[in-house]
């Protein structure tokens, strides 16, 4: 027989104290009993060898008398490209009705590596692959299944007066048991309670009756939709009156609809009337076994409003757990007023609780959206971060909603932003190009599109004040640590009862969902916040890891570090902070991660001019701090650092002096100064579009006024032209390939162990410019 799951348990019976007291409120998320255990599968490696698309691996799940069970994935690889139509697919069936999800690489990332709920006790797993894409493995980590439930209740009044419902507005919450709705903000995200915030992870739809027992039954997995961690912003539940959560989910991996294109509706939010004459009807998945078949399903039921606040509504209307997050509709207009939270009724009176629309805290996370709330980009590859001299460089990016008119914003050394039309790949996928660029060049960048229901929307968000940058050069490395050894890292702990840095590979513990499977280097080891099995997250206060003394001192240094925060509170007090000093002095905050980012590792990059900006002064004795914090509320802090860089940027073909004319145009090389190798390519970016230009060279460096800049390359034995003249065309790019075999004059012979200055000359209306001018020593 099963057994109660003991992280339901206690819910449970907190529950039925809170009523037995009567008059207290009681939050009202209802976990259905679940029990989470190991599952080690590893299919192996297998690929499609034959003319037409096959099922390569199959393997069959099976917990014998599970009511429900959903899969947890350690590893997935899925072989072939997505975007170009030969993606292999995984493919999971459900025995018990036949349900089947399907995910590709894109999808099992926003389900991170996890399944849809499925009806009975087994699921088929299979990778569909097209022919001679590769290889395809799965390897399983862990199951939720089902138990048969108990029931609490806060109902107004002797009799349980709820009825079934279908508004297809209302959505059910796992594995947390809690209620969510549509909202017509300008991405159609939902509500629900803050303190469901922590189990927000799957929402469901059309959901069917319960059996006789009271086990869940899951609707169609067309019906179910993966949350998007990053969107979540919540309070964590502070009580009656300041509880809430706000968030968005996937579109569905099956249908590709959203949420509310599927369900073809959304609740308009509005201020609660006043008390006087006005009803409250609550709709959601509370708790039932009046008959056990109404269990966790949809039911409703209308009662009059007793108390209306700019924070707090209060109403005479029947709920039980599992109704926490419903919205409270305002009768007579059929508009949500509220989001329910708490229950406090009993057989004698009392009333039930929620935090009011207009609560200030809500209204500001609803006014500053995350995620696929705020609509936006993602990189379908991650962008670099260093490109060498010369290099043109290729982003693609997918809009999360429908897009009109993607343009791709960009600049060199601070100029004004240039706008070109991105170019679509299908699958709502877009590629533009940042042109070929020169050491000191510093590219920034940024997109935008028109939404159809937003606007104009801009990634990052607070475009063209917030931006993305490159790199152009080479990473010399100073320090790199993969945490495989000691290198002097130290711990402290600040008020914090639990959640201790500790370095090693990490336990993956299938019991507790909230820490990483592994490293992100690949190297096998870490830091992270108590690394040992159970509930091992920051509780109540801060923990530190202080890096040892790290070399700043060279120009362009920078530092770059892989982070794991993974948040059930995005209130901003909960956090990952980033600081540094120098010496003794006091510590400055560089940057803050504030944004859960689930079970994913994240990068992060800190230029010199971050470390300036907060007041650090760069030299050879700076340290970093990072400091994970937990607010002390109900809430879950899991933190992680990896794959720690130290480094500085040199662009290494060369060294650019003089100053650029008028125009600001530059000059960098790309390839290598290996006379043998002889592929070095002279590049210019920044020079008027459509322009004609000329690269020349000589072993002498001088300052000579020529047009509109500065001669700055002349030569012992004259100044050499490479041929041929080349338009800038509309890019303002001229590049030129140099050849050391074949001077255009005897005098310019190239040599190794020589240095030569090179230069373009480009037309400028009625006159003349130049780029800078760099110096080049060739190897042999």
């Amino acid at each position: 027989m099963f057994q109660l799951s003991s992280r339901w348990a206690p819910a449970a019976l907190f529950a039925l104290t809170a009523v037995a007291l009567g008059g207290r409120a009681a939050a009202q998320q209802e976990a259905p009993p679940t029990v989470t255990i190991p599952y080690e599968v590893d299919s192996g490696p297998a690929e499609n060898l034959l003319p037409s698309p096959q099922v390569v691996l199959s393997i069959p799940v099976i917990v014998e008398g599970a009511e429900w069970v959903r899969l947890y994935f350690d590893e997935v690889e899925l072989a072939g490209d997505l975007f170009a139509g030969t993606g292999s697919i995984l493919r999971l069936t459900a025995l018990a009705d036949g349900g089947i999800q399907e995910l590709d690489v894109r999808h099992l990332a926003e389900w991170q590596n996890s399944s849809a709920y499925f009806n009975g006790d087994t699921v088929l797993v299979e990778v569909l692959a097209q022919p001679g894409t590769g290889m395809n493995r799965v390897r399983m980590r862990a199951v939720d299944y089902g138990l048969v439930p108990s029931f609490t209740e806060t109902i107004c009044g002797a009799n349980d007066d709820r009825v079934l419902s279908n508004d297809p507005r209302s959505a059910r919450i796992l594995p947390i048991g809690c209620t969510g709705w549509l909202i017509d903000d300008c991405k159609q995200c939902f509500l629900t309670a803050g303190h469901c915030g922590g189990g927000v992870s799957v929402v469901q739809f059309n959901v069917p009756l319960s059996n006789s027992g009271g086990g869940l039954n899951q609707p169609s997995p067309d019906d179910q939709y993966a949350v998007d961690a990053s969107s979540l912003q919540s309070n964590g539940g502070q009580g009656v009156g300041n509880d809430w959560a706000y968030f968005g989910a996937f579109a569905n991996s099956n249908t590709g609809l959203t949420p509310a294109q599927a369900q073809g509706g959304t609740f308009n939010l509005v201020p609660p009337p006043s008390p006087s004459g006005n009803d409250i009807r609550i709709t959601g998945y509370g708790t039932d076994n009046t008959p056990s078949t109404h269990n966790q399903v949809q039911q409703t039921h209308v009662g009059p409003l007793v108390t209306s606040t700019t924070t707090r509504v209060q109403y005479v209307t029947d709920t039980t757990g599992g109704n926490s997050g419903s919205p409270v509709i305002w009768e007579q207009t059929g508009q949500a007023v509220g989001i329910h939270t708490h229950g406090g009724c009993g057989d004698t009176g009392g009333q039930n609780s929620g935090t009011a629309s207009t609560h200030p805290g809500l209204q500001a996370a609803m006014a500053a959206p995350q995620g696929i709330c705020a609509a936006g980009f993602e990189f379908v590859q991650t962008p670099p971060d260093l490109v060498m001299p010369g290099t043109v460089t290729t982003l693609q990016v997918r809009t999360i909603s429908a897009a009109m008119n993607p343009l791709f914003h960009f600049r060199l050394q601070g100029n004004a932003f240039s706008s070109v039309a991105m170019t679509p790949l299908g699958n709502d996928v877009y590629s533009a190009s940042l042109p070929a660029v020169a050491c000191g060049d510093d590219p920034e960048y940024y997109f935008s599109y028109d939404d159809v229901d937003c606007g104009t929307v801009t990634s990052p968000e607070g475009a063209p004040n917030a931006f993305f940058s490159i790199g152009v050069g080479v990473a010399v490395e100073s320090l790199s640590d993969d945490f495989e050894t000691d290198l002097g890292w130290t711990t402290s702990i600040g008020s914090a009862s639990t959640g201790q840095w500790q370095r090693g590979v990490p336990v993956n513990d299938p019991n507790w969902v909230y820490d990483p499977t592994s490293d992100s280097d690949g190297s096998g080891s870490c830091w992270l916040t108590q690394n040992e099995l159970g509930n091992t997250d920051i509780d109540g206060g801060s923990v530190s890891l202080i890096s040892p003394v790290i070399d700043l001192s060279v120009a362009g240094s920078f530092v770059s570090y892989d982070y794991f925060l993974n948040l059930t509170v995005s209130d901003g007090v909960d956090r990952l902070l980033v600081q540094a000093r120098n010496g003794l002095a006091s510590w400055r905050t560089v940057t803050e991660h504030t944004e859960t980012g689930g079970l994913q590792w994240r990068t992060q990059l800190l230029t010199t001019g971050d470390f300036l900006s907060a007041g650090v002064l760069l030299g050879n004795d700076v340290q970093l701090r990072f400091t994970a914090n937990d607010s002390g509320t109900s809430s879950i802090v899991e933190a992680g650092l990896d794959a720690f860089f130290v480094g500085s940027v040199d662009c290494g073909l060369g060294t650019n002096y003089c100053v650029s004319g008028a125009n600001g145009a530059t000059i960098g090389v790309a390839g290598s100064v290996s006379f043998a190798a002889n592929d070095l390519v002279l590049t210019s970016a920044g020079v008027p579009p459509n322009v004609n230009g000329l690269f020349f060279y000589g072993d002498l460096q001088t300052t000579v006024l020529l047009g509109n800049g500065l001669r700055c390359v002349d030569g012992s034995s004259g100044i050499f032209r490479l041929q041929p003249v080349t338009s800038s065309g509309p890019g303002g790019v001229i590049s030129h390939s140099l050849d050391v075999l074949a001077p255009p004059l005897p005098g310019g012979q190239i040599s190794p162990g020589s240095t030569w200055n090179f230069q373009l000359w480009f037309r400028d209306g009625a006159s003349s410019d130049l780029t800078d001018a760099i110096s080049i020593t060739f190897t042999p």
